[in-house]
């Protein structure tokens, strides 16, 4: 969770450049809406069934901790029309806020947001 307190610090930097932070959760809705309390500038979605992550293809079976199916880390971009600008998966856990911004202003900026 230390990722999305990052986030969180970072909502006036993402909010000046009308962007929306979504993070999708492998936990279920009780556990999801506790952790949207937590960080209400971020919208925090469940998706304990993993319909979203395998929609997405980043679903990685048998990977968690216990032996379980994860996600792989991905952060995807989409603009205001809907239009996937940017999909990463970084090398290390997450990336840092800074760089998801350098991201943002890079594939982003000026493309309806």
């Amino acid at each position: 969770m230390v990722e999305l307190g990052q986030l969180e610090a970072y909502r006036s930097d993402f909010d000046m450049r009308g962007v929306r932070v979504l993070g999708f959760s492998q936990d279920d809705l009780p556990a999801s809406k506790t952790t949207q309390e937590a960080f209400p500038h971020l919208q925090i979605i469940s998706d304990a069934d993993h319909k979203m992550a395998d929609a997405l293809a980043v679903n990685d079976p048998g990977r968690g901790p216990s032996g379980h199916d994860t996600n792989v880390p991905t952060t995807i971009l989409v603009d205001g029309t809907g239009t996937v600008r940017w999909v990463g998966r970084p090398k290390r856990f997450r990336f840092k806020p800074e760089e998801l911004l350098n991201e943002v202003d890079q594939h982003l900026a000026g493309k309806g947001l």
